[in-house]
């Protein structure tokens, strides 16, 4: 969950400064977008846990989340309009939310000892922290070194969300092996 956090936040972070320099939208637009991906970030977060609590557990909700967020995140890069960043921010907030919201539940599913379960918690968010601590400002030196384009940071961040997505996919071999029809 390092890697998928390293890039997560990237966007939140960086979507109304992208708005105003790169497509120039107003200032007053640029700071809607946060909200729209805040905002539909609400469903993003409730929808996952109720289905993966019924369906399909939620280590294997939160791998296609991980995916999405990072297909999403690279095609950014091709966003050029005002509505077009709009759609984005719309769609980004909604499958990040994703990866937000079932993180804890997944991180619980890979505990067998519920005893443990509390401190490994604690050793997650406590892992996961340096993360949201250094991908966003190593984002910035991205743009920084790309002379204010953001393709370089926009690259970074999804590269590192489907390298986590790997890794997710690698625990739940490690815990189920190749049986993928187990609910985990």
């Amino acid at each position: 969950m390092f890697l998928n956090f390293w890039g997560l936040y990237f966007a939140y972070y960086y979507v109304a400064s992208f708005g105003r320099d790169i497509i120039g939208i107003s200032s007053d637009d640029s700071m809607s977008l946060l909200l729209v991906m805040n905002g539909i970030g609400v469903l993003g977060r409730l929808v996952p846990g109720y289905f993966s609590d019924h369906t399909t557990g939620p280590l294997n909700m939160i791998i296609p989340f991980t995916f999405c967020s990072g297909i999403v995140l690279y095609a950014w890069s091709g966003v050029t309009t005002r509505s077009g960043l709009f759609a984005f921010a719309a769609f980004y907030g909604l499958i990040s939310a994703g990866v937000q919201g079932m993180f804890p539940a997944a991180l619980s599913s890979l505990t067998t000892d519920m005893k443990k379960a509390g401190v490994r918690m604690g050793m997650g968010f406590s892992i996961v922290s340096f993360a949201c601590l250094t991908g966003p400002p190593l984002a910035g030196a991205l743009i920084q070194y790309g002379e204010g384009r953001y393709l370089y940071a926009q690259m970074f961040a999804g590269s590192t969300l489907v390298c986590g997505g790997l890794t997710l996919v690698a625990a739940r071999i490690a815990k189920t092996g190749w049986n993928w029809k187990r609910r985990i």
